[in-house]
Protein backbone atom coordinates (compact mmCIF):
# COMPACT_ATOMS: atom_id res chain seq x y z
CA UNK A 1 0.00 0.00 0.00
CA UNK A 2 1.47 3.37 -0.70
CA UNK A 3 1.56 5.48 2.04
CA UNK A 4 -1.49 8.09 2.22
CA UNK A 5 -1.76 11.50 4.00
CA UNK A 6 -4.52 11.40 6.69
CA UNK A 7 -7.64 13.78 5.72
CA UNK A 8 -8.32 16.68 7.38
CA UNK A 9 -10.85 15.87 9.64
CA UNK A 10 -8.46 12.13 11.10
CA UNK A 11 -6.02 14.31 11.87
CA UNK A 12 -8.15 16.46 13.79
CA UNK A 13 -9.58 13.58 15.40
CA UNK A 14 -6.43 12.00 16.18
CA UNK A 15 -5.17 15.01 17.90
CA UNK A 16 -8.44 14.99 20.41
CA UNK A 17 -8.55 11.14 20.45
CA UNK A 18 -4.93 11.01 21.68
CA UNK A 19 -5.55 13.50 24.47
CA UNK A 20 -8.42 12.08 25.44
CA UNK A 21 -11.04 14.86 24.30
CA UNK A 22 -12.53 13.16 21.55
CA UNK A 23 -16.42 13.01 22.28
CA UNK A 24 -17.07 9.77 20.25
CA UNK A 25 -20.77 9.62 21.17
CA UNK A 26 -23.13 8.58 18.13
CA UNK A 27 -25.94 10.53 16.71
CA UNK A 28 -27.11 13.58 18.55
CA UNK A 29 -27.56 17.23 16.57
CA UNK A 30 -25.06 18.71 14.23
CA UNK A 31 -22.30 21.02 15.04
CA UNK A 32 -21.37 24.37 13.71
CA UNK A 33 -17.88 24.21 11.65
CA UNK A 34 -16.88 27.01 13.16
CA UNK A 35 -17.70 25.79 16.77
CA UNK A 36 -13.13 25.45 17.16
CA UNK A 37 -14.08 24.11 20.57
CA UNK A 38 -16.16 21.49 19.58
CA UNK A 39 -14.95 18.00 21.12
CA UNK A 40 -17.54 16.31 18.66
CA UNK A 41 -16.51 13.96 15.85
CA UNK A 42 -15.33 16.08 12.64
CA UNK A 43 -17.95 14.15 10.88
CA UNK A 44 -21.16 16.12 13.17
CA UNK A 45 -19.71 19.19 11.55
CA UNK A 46 -22.26 21.18 9.43
CA UNK A 47 -20.63 22.34 5.99
CA UNK A 48 -21.37 25.44 4.24
CA UNK A 49 -20.01 27.61 1.26
CA UNK A 50 -19.48 30.73 3.94
CA UNK A 51 -17.98 28.98 7.21
CA UNK A 52 -14.95 26.84 7.45
CA UNK A 53 -12.52 26.02 10.36
CA UNK A 54 -9.44 26.95 10.15
CA UNK A 55 -7.48 24.09 11.16
CA UNK A 56 -9.70 21.41 8.45
CA UNK A 57 -9.56 23.76 5.67
CA UNK A 58 -5.58 23.88 6.32
CA UNK A 59 -5.33 20.08 5.65
CA UNK A 60 -7.89 19.57 2.55
CA UNK A 61 -11.37 19.85 4.51
CA UNK A 62 -14.01 18.21 2.33
CA UNK A 63 -15.55 20.72 -0.22
CA UNK A 64 -19.33 21.53 -0.19
CA UNK A 65 -19.30 21.49 -3.89
CA UNK A 66 -18.34 18.37 -5.06
CA UNK A 67 -18.03 14.66 -3.45
CA UNK A 68 -15.86 12.93 -5.79
CA UNK A 69 -12.17 13.67 -5.27
CA UNK A 70 -10.56 15.69 -2.41
CA UNK A 71 -7.60 17.83 -3.25
CA UNK A 72 -4.98 17.27 -1.57
CA UNK A 73 -1.96 19.18 -0.96
CA UNK A 74 1.18 19.59 1.29
CA UNK A 75 1.88 22.46 2.22
CA UNK A 76 4.04 24.77 4.79
CA UNK A 77 0.87 25.77 6.52
CA UNK A 78 -0.09 22.58 7.57
CA UNK A 79 2.93 21.77 9.83
CA UNK A 80 2.75 25.70 11.46
CA UNK A 81 -1.14 24.59 12.26
CA UNK A 82 0.27 21.22 13.75
CA UNK A 83 3.04 22.96 15.68
CA UNK A 84 0.96 27.05 16.51
CA UNK A 85 -2.85 26.05 16.29
CA UNK A 86 -4.84 26.07 19.72
CA UNK A 87 -6.13 22.70 19.14
CA UNK A 88 -2.87 21.45 18.66
CA UNK A 89 -1.14 23.48 21.19
CA UNK A 90 -3.94 22.14 23.82
CA UNK A 91 -4.13 18.97 22.59
CA UNK A 92 -0.04 18.69 22.84
CA UNK A 93 -0.27 19.78 26.43
CA UNK A 94 -2.85 17.16 27.51
CA UNK A 95 -1.87 14.21 25.90
CA UNK A 96 1.61 14.88 27.64
CA UNK A 97 -0.56 15.22 30.88
CA UNK A 98 -2.46 11.83 29.98
CA UNK A 99 0.98 10.33 29.44
CA UNK A 100 2.21 11.78 33.10
CA UNK A 101 -1.02 10.12 34.33
CA UNK A 102 -0.57 6.56 32.91
CA UNK A 103 3.46 6.33 33.75
CA UNK A 104 3.72 8.90 36.67
CA UNK A 105 7.18 8.46 37.29
CA UNK A 106 8.35 7.67 34.07
CA UNK A 107 12.62 8.83 33.23
CA UNK A 108 12.25 10.62 30.27
CA UNK A 109 14.15 7.70 28.34
CA UNK A 110 10.62 5.58 29.30
CA UNK A 111 8.69 9.14 28.42
CA UNK A 112 10.12 9.17 25.05
CA UNK A 113 9.40 5.46 24.41
CA UNK A 114 5.95 5.74 25.40
CA UNK A 115 5.44 8.96 23.77
CA UNK A 116 6.73 7.11 20.16
CA UNK A 117 4.57 4.64 20.60
CA UNK A 118 1.15 6.55 21.48
CA UNK A 119 1.87 8.77 18.84
CA UNK A 120 3.92 7.09 15.83
CA UNK A 121 2.89 3.75 16.46
CA UNK A 122 6.85 3.09 16.81
CA UNK A 123 9.62 2.20 19.09
CA UNK A 124 12.66 5.26 18.83
CA UNK A 125 15.51 3.76 17.22
CA UNK A 126 18.43 3.98 19.60
CA UNK A 127 20.01 6.88 18.05
CA UNK A 128 16.46 8.57 18.22
CA UNK A 129 16.26 8.06 22.05
CA UNK A 130 19.45 9.11 22.87
CA UNK A 131 19.45 12.11 20.93
CA UNK A 132 15.87 13.03 21.92
CA UNK A 133 17.33 12.33 25.82
CA UNK A 134 20.03 14.49 25.39
CA UNK A 135 17.50 17.36 24.21
CA UNK A 136 15.36 17.20 26.79
CA UNK A 137 17.89 17.32 29.69
CA UNK A 138 19.67 20.52 27.94
CA UNK A 139 16.17 22.05 27.47
CA UNK A 140 15.17 21.26 31.05
CA UNK A 141 18.29 22.67 32.44
CA UNK A 142 17.34 25.83 30.41
CA UNK A 143 13.90 26.22 31.38
CA UNK A 144 15.32 26.01 35.29
CA UNK A 145 18.04 28.52 34.60
CA UNK A 146 15.50 30.46 32.86
CA UNK A 147 13.01 30.07 36.26
CA UNK A 148 10.08 28.27 34.35
CA UNK A 149 7.27 26.74 36.39
CA UNK A 150 7.39 22.75 35.81
CA UNK A 151 10.46 22.55 33.51
CA UNK A 152 9.37 18.68 32.67
CA UNK A 153 6.31 19.26 31.74
CA UNK A 154 7.30 22.06 29.59
CA UNK A 155 9.89 20.46 27.77
CA UNK A 156 8.11 16.71 27.50
CA UNK A 157 4.91 18.89 26.08
CA UNK A 158 7.29 20.13 23.38
CA UNK A 159 8.45 17.31 22.63
CA UNK A 160 4.71 15.91 22.05
CA UNK A 161 4.23 19.21 20.01
CA UNK A 162 7.29 17.72 18.23
CA UNK A 163 6.25 14.42 17.42
CA UNK A 164 2.63 15.35 16.28
CA UNK A 165 4.43 17.27 13.15
CA UNK A 166 6.62 13.79 12.41
CA UNK A 167 5.57 12.89 8.93
CA UNK A 168 4.20 9.71 10.24
CA UNK A 169 1.48 11.25 12.70
CA UNK A 170 -0.14 12.22 9.29
CA UNK A 171 0.72 9.67 7.04
CA UNK A 172 -1.60 5.82 7.11
CA UNK A 173 1.13 3.48 5.86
Amino acid sequence: MNPVRMEAQIVRDSLLSLAGELDVSLGGPSVAINDEASRRRSLYFVHSHNDHQKFLSTFDDASVLDCYRRAESIVPQQALALENSPLATTMAGKIAQRIATVRPNASDSDFIRFAFVTILSVEPTPDEQAAISELLKRMTDLARSKNRPNPETLVRTNLIQTLLNHNDFITIR
